[in-house]
């Protein structure tokens, strides 16, 4: 992939110059091997529609059990047992509906599906209320015997043991099937703003340099921000965050009765926080969050150095906001077939061993990835799956560059998923605080590969390093400034609505404004209009979860460096990180790959190597 004189351009180079990326008018007309084949979950829709009935009677005999949850051993390995097998099938229905849904959302037949089955499933989890609060009520020392002395109980070990931990936070049968009910209800606060983040917001029009009008469109916005034009660039940042501020009161009121909804669940179970609620779940020391804060705040003027050395090299006497996207550093448009992707991702994850290669071969030629964009297919990207069948990955590839990166992402979510459901499956769920490590170690391993492949005699060459080391700065700035600027958001207005504090657009935008005028630094232009981009941040009504992404960001950087310095000594340790799914707690699986969240030193570590990536640019560079 070197940017050559086209006469020395090598044969692969041409071709990822001359592919040309279907596009399909209809889903029919995508050849099977590039769509998803999710009859290995249910034959066909009428199996589906057996299974769903079957709930019932899983759910029934499941209640046969209440009242006799903890007399025994037994009673209580076989009321897990079924509990699981409740557990198992829920999870391939509810995957089996949202995908065929996924293939064409236009289809009411699927959205019916998945309507019936999510309704299903908080039924279910009302009915199976009694189970938490029977196995809290059996005595520490005799649920230790329980599992020492039953071995059908051993794969239960760790839920139970952290069942002990979190007794106190365990409420009576009714209160836990009242919070269930709630379930629903909390969760209509975040479809809300789907349905207005996603249909009912009317992101209006911007004018192009000659005056002709463009609709802007959330896919639009995106390609629109990384644009040469800084005109447009412009435009659509300052329209886009207009439309939302013209929802401004009642995307602030959504998002206060977010806030007071996750505060009324956390102090229902005894937490004196969101924050601390969230972390408890993971068994996470609020110094984790604390030292993340820090750490990055400390690290903000290798940040500045960053974006001044982009004002200078964009020549612009002043940087804003929307000038902070578009590439610094120009390369060609270049197109690559699905395969040589493919390709591509197969040399880039060679450091992970002959294993890992053979079980991703799976996904690749196994039809477990959707690959083209079609009429109503669900944007972007994501990988999914379940347990007694394999992941699956949705793409909707165009063939650039990012599309290459995206597919690395996603095959290492489904890696790991593949890895973990080698356990028995209480313990094959790996924690969302992991969930971002093995995607992002993918698509490092894939920029070092693509970084080995520059010829550095030639100025092609160093253009193309230049453009690839700068990739990689975005990758840090988007990951770990971006999310953790969003985490001390939340953490910010959480706090203020639980000491009292009224949270409106006023509050909100003042907070937001003060937050980005610290990471962006002095030298950047804050423009009154980006106080609203809190707004439009949907994670935001998941609490707590954004700060994963730069923990598991800087995680990745660690095992990243393990991988490329100690080669196939250090690869078991990383499988062994995957295979461990969610039998232990998050920090002790990391371990096992040789990382200490418990300390600050991995993100420290990380915010060196953004430190050396910005000398290299600088140096290539000049």
């Amino acid at each position: 992939m070197h940017i050559i004189d086209s006469r020395t351009m090598s044969a692969n180079q041409e071709a990822a110059e001359a592919a040309e990326i279907p596009v399909w008018e209809s889903r029919e007309q995508v050849p099977l091997n590039y769509k998803w084949r999710l009859e290995d979950i249910f034959e066909d829709d009428n199996a589906w529609e057996e299974a769903l009935a079957s709930i019932d009677a899983i759910v029934s005999s499941i209640e046969k059990y209440k009242g006799r949850v903890g007399t025994s051993a037994a009673e209580l390995a076989q009321t897990l047992k079924l509990d699981t097998e409740l557990d198992i099938l829920l999870s391939e229905l509810v995957a089996y509906a949202r995908m065929r849904r996924d293939e064409n959302n236009s289809l009411p037949k699927y959205q019916d599906m998945t309507e019936r089955v999510m309704s299903n499933y908080y039924q279910t989890a009302g009915r199976t209320s009694f189970l938490m609060p029977e196995i809290a009520a059996i005595p520490e020392e005799q649920l230790l015997m329980y599992i020492d002395s039953e071995p059908e109980l051993e794969i239960f070990r760790h839920r139970l043991i952290n069942q002990i931990r979190q007794r106190p936070h365990i409420l009576s049968e009714s209160e836990e099937k009242l919070l269930s009910a709630f379930g629903n209800v909390s969760q209509g606060i975040e479809d809300t703003h789907t349905m207005l983040d996603n249909v009912d917001i009317d992101l209006g029009m911007i004018k192009d340099q000659d005056g002709s009008e463009i609709k802007l469109t959330m896919a639009r916005f995106a390609q629109l921000r990384d644009n040469p034009s800084r005109h447009l660039r412009s435009a659509a940042f300052q329209r886009i965050h207009e439309a939302y501020a013209s929802l401004g009161n009642t995307l602030a009121a959504l998002f206060s009765t977010q806030i007071r909804s996750d505060y009324l669940f956390a102090s229902a179970r005894n937490f004196d926080s969101t924050i601390e609620s969230s972390l408890f779940a993971d068994n996470l020391p609020l110094t984790l969050y604390d030292n993340l804060l820090d750490t990055i705040h400390q690290a903000q003027p290798i940040l500045n150095r960053y974006l001044d050395l982009r004002r200078r090299l964009m020549e612009l006497d002043e940087l804003h906001i929307y000038d902070t996207y578009i590439p610094i550093v120009k390369m060609p448009e270049r197109r690559y077939s699905y395969d040589q992707a493919c390709n591509i991702v197969r040399a880039a994850l060679k450091p992970l061993g002959q294993e890992y290669l053979e079980l991703m071969e799976k996904h690749l030629t196994d039809r477990w990835i959707d690959v083209y964009e079609t009429p109503s297919k669900t944007s972007g990207a994501f990988s999914w799956g379940t347990y007694r069948t394999h992941p699956y990955v949705l793409l909707n590839y165009s063939g650039t560059l990012s599309d290459v990166f995206t597919l690395a992402h996603e095959l290492g979510h489904s890696m790991h998923t593949l890895y973990s459901s080698r356990r028995p499956f209480p313990q094959a769920h790996y924690p969302i605080f992991l969930a971002e490590i093995a995607s992002t170690v993918n698509e490092n391993l894939l920029i070092n590969y693509l970084l080995d492949q520059c010829d550095l005699e030639t100025d092609e060459g160093r253009l193309e390093q230049a453009w690839l080391l700068n990739h990689q700065l975005e990758g840090f700035r988007l990951t770990v400034f971006r999310q953790t600027m969003f985490a001390e958001f939340e953490h910010q207005v959480h706090a203020m609505s639980q000491n009292g504090e009224t949270l409106n657009s006023d509050t909100l935008g003042r907070v937001y404004g003060q937050l980005l005028r610290t990471y962006f630094g002095p030298d950047t232009v804050i423009d009154e209009y980006m106080h609203w981009e809190w707004s439009r941040i949907p994670h935001f009504y998941n609490s707590f979860y954004v700060y994963k992404y730069a923990t598991g960001f800087c995680s990745a950087v660690a095992i990243t460096d393990m991988i490329l310095s100690q080669g196939e000594d250090y690869v078991p340790r990383y499988l062994k990180f995957l295979s461990a799914g969610g039998s232990d707690y998050p920090l002790k699986i990391l371990a096992k790959a040789g990382v200490d969240l418990n300390s600050s030193e991995p993100l420290k570590s990380a915010m060196n190597v953004f430190a050396r990536t910005l000398d290299q640019l600088q140096s290539t560079l000049n």
